[in-house]
């Protein structure tokens, strides 16, 4: 009877501190989801115009996309776009910069 009462009490600790800690469990980090692919960031850039992508490279760090492709005239561009949004923050063509 009391090995009974003390496997009781024993589990039901254990159950407690089990629903605790997966009620304070580190949330889980959704951010992804709302990141930009890099097939539809291609289609954002090709409606605005670009095109010839040599390159496109992810940098989570700075929650950008870089890429290096020609513009609507032609000319070699480095892009950086938001990660999120797709807004290009930087275009430099040639040693000029746009924002």
């Amino acid at each position: 009877m009391i090995r009974n009462v003390k496997v009781l009490f024993i589990s039901s600790s254990m159950c407690c501190l089990l629903q605790s800690y997966i009620a304070h469990a580190d949330p889980v980090d959704t951010s992804a989801v709302n990141m930009l692919s890099v097939p539809s960031a291609m289609q954002q850039l090709e409606s605005d115009g670009y095109y010839d992508f040599r390159m496109i490279k992810i940098e989570r760090k700075h929650n950008e996309i870089a890429v290096k492709a020609r513009n609507k005239g032609g000319e070699a561009v480095e892009l950086e776009m938001d990660l999120y949004t797709g807004v290009i923050l930087h275009e430099k063509t040639h040693g000029t910069e746009t924002q």
